[in-house]
């Protein structure tokens, strides 16, 4: 009975710190933007920015690309320019 209750507690206790440590952070970054935007429209853009997820699209690979003087005007442009 007191090993369930004790691995209850300190459970509770692990979450209560894990908590503690992400609101401090969460609290940091607020105060770092505050200190740097100079005015209220940057302090709004930066918390904007904060939130915004950016999407990275991988590179082309080599196979992707062929070299301009392998292909003729007309696949230029029917790739290129969209004309057939």
């Amino acid at each position: 009975m007191t090993e369930t209750v004790l691995v209850a507690v300190i459970a509770i206790l692990s979450g209560l710190i894990g908590w503690m440590d992400w609101n401090n952070r969460k609290e940091r970054k607020s105060l770092v933007n505050t200190i740097v935007a100079r005015s209220s429209d940057e302090l709004v853009n930066l918390e904007l920015a904060d939130k915004t997820k950016v999407e990275v699209n991988p590179p082309k690979t080599a196979e992707d690309l062929v070299p301009l003087g392998d292909i003729s005007d007309d696949e230029f442009d029917e790739h290129v320019l969209g004309k057939e």
